[in-house]
């Protein structure tokens, strides 16, 4: 029983960060969830505003401030969630190099964890290239929808 309860109190770090990592997934898959619903409202708002007769300057506008705001924050939410997987890799960094004193190894799971995201060890200011490009031809079709001329 004394083994057990050894290798029980050593896994406690490493289960903490696997418990905060997916708990984070959940917040990232909200975050998802409305960042889609936004997105789809603001090329929503971008085609009734282009579709209007009576659309003005400050109609056209609005909906090009609203369109802006929704990429920008899904850019920084993204950018955060990004983080995640940054901090998790850190996280089982500083635990792997405590446990060496102490005798304790991490597991398969967390050593094949950090070297698949690998190349998410530093921290970053996107979210990433394909999903920057996502948001980017989003803005495009928002602005084009309100701006571009009805032909």
């Amino acid at each position: 029983m004394d083994e057990f309860l050894n290798f029980y109190q050593a896994a406690q770090p490493e289960l903490a960060i696997w418990t905060l990592y997916n708990s984070g997934r959940i917040a990232n898959a909200l975050v998802s969830i409305s960042s889609v619903l936004f997105i789809w409202l603001a090329i929503r708002i971008a085609v009734q505003t282009r579709d209007r007769d009576d659309s003005n300057i400050l109609s056209k506008s609005l909906s090009s401030i609203f369109g802006i705001l929704v990429v920008y924050g899904t850019f920084i939410a993204w950018t955060v969630n990004s983080g995640l997987i940054t901090g998790t890799i850190n996280g089982f960094r500083n635990v792997a190099e405590a446990g060496k004193s102490a005798g304790v190894e991490l597991s398969q799971s967390a050593i094949f964890f950090m070297d698949y995201y690998s190349n998410l060890s530093e921290g970053s200011s996107t979210p990433g290239l394909p999903a920057s490009l996502f948001l980017l031809v989003v803005l495009i079709m928002i602005l084009g929808s309100i701006w571009i001329p009805k032909k």
